[in-house]
């Protein structure tokens, strides 16, 4: 028994992924924007670190295999004045998700449950960009509008939940271990 909870942990353990990875231009639209990778179970940690200069926008792309819980955090440098929005959107440019100020003091933060398996972006920039009504009308950070100068790192937690099928195969697989144990 105790090695089939070995294999299986190791298995999950295995999937998941995390790094750090610096920004780099131009990554100002949904088109050029900078590759997180592809997220499978049990999903995986990113830190971005970059930096926006008055009218500047960084978009991140990135695919999740399955049904996840995301989490976005941002914090900035303490340059004066410093204050970000970020926009969570789909591959098409549709905006699910805006904020502004819901981390700490005003840095952004989005926490998205349930979010399908598919392909979209996170985009950080300066506040003045866009605004809460982005959600309904999908208009997109840009960077023009905003006149801020400032690093910025953003946590991206990913928390995949894999097909049913999926674990299925997985428990029938710890079955098997644990059958030819005894």
């Amino acid at each position: 028994m105790r090695y089939s909870f070995l294999i299986v942990s190791l298995a999950l353990t295995s999937s998941g992924h995390a790094g750090i990875i610096s920004e780099f231009e131009s990554n100002n639209t949904l088109a050029t924007a900078n590759d997180l990778g592809t997220f499978s179970a049990p999903g995986g940690v990113v830190a971005i670190e970059g930096m926006i200069g008055e009218n500047d926008v960084d978009w991140f792309s990135f695919t999740i295999n399955d049904s996840a819980s995301l989490s976005f955090f941002a914090s900035f440098s303490t340059d004066a004045g410093a204050d970000g929005v970020m926009q969570i959107v789909t591959a098409g440019g549709d905006v699910i998700a805006f904020d502004d100020d819901s981390g700490i003091g005003l840095m952004p933060a989005i926490q998205i449950v349930d979010l399908s398996a598919g392909t979209y972006s996170m985009g950080i920039s300066g506040f003045g960009d866009v605004g809460f009504g982005s959600v309904d009308s999908d208009e997109l950070a840009d960077g023009i509008g905003h006149s801020q100068n400032f690093a910025y790192i953003v946590s991206v937690g990913f928390t995949i939940i894999p097909a049913p099928g999926a674990l299925a195969l997985l428990g029938m697989g710890g079955l098997v271990v644990s059958r030819r144990r005894r």
